[in-house]
């Protein structure tokens, strides 16, 4: 009995030690070579959910079936690596657009549209609150809410430009949320 227990501890200890071994070098592995062992890890057990373990004697045509199984993992990983450089492909800047709005919402939503334009014709992706949350939240009754959505989005933008001499309230919040998340500030000089 105790020796059955020790050939048994033996072996996990083995399977362990292989386990850390394995994944020592998939860790060692360069970026690209581990999402590849990822991805190709990840269809194994696609393929054993799906079809179940893989034994050598099932009755099964490898010849023709390996050929196939190898071309279907290829372009898994294929189309795997594609979408990952999608991922990591460059984008536009993001420039969020500081502006003034309350005290004049349709000239200011005026201004902004002609800012924004702009912005893409140079190549970055405006960022212009103004132009869409008066048509979702009532300026008078909802401006906290829409003042908190506005800080939310400075965080996912790379700039922020700021399109007035005169600072308000809000513009203010925004500023200093761009300067507690590290994000530069442009003070842009209106004609």
């Amino acid at each position: 009995m105790l020796r059955a227990f020790t050939e048994v501890c033996s072996a996990g200890v083995h399977l362990l030690l292989e386990g850390f071994e394995i994944g020592h070098r998939i860790t060692s592995l360069p970026e690209d070579e581990r999402e590849i062992t990822k991805t190709l890890l990840d269809r194994l057990e696609e393929g054993r959910t799906h079809y179940g373990a893989w034994r050598v004697n099932d009755g099964r045509d490898y010849e023709s079936e390996a050929l196939e199984e190898r071309l279907d993992g290829l372009h898994y990983l294929s189309a795997a690596l594609v979408r990952r450089r999608q991922k990591k492909a460059p984008r536009r800047r993001r420039v969020y657009v500081c502006h003034p709005f309350a005290h004049d919402p349709l000239g200011n939503i005026h201004r902004v549209r002609a800012i924004s334009r702009r912005l893409i014709d140079e190549g970055a992706l405006p960022v212009a609150p103004h132009l869409y949350l008066p048509q979702l939240l009532d300026e008078t009754t909802d401006r906290e809410r829409a003042l908190s959505l506005c800080l939310e989005l400075i965080a996912t933008c790379d700039e922020v430009r700021v399109f007035s001499d005169a600072v308000t309230d809000g513009m203010e919040r925004e500023l200093r949320e761009a300067e507690c998340l590290d994000i530069p500030v442009v003070r842009e000089v209106q004609p």
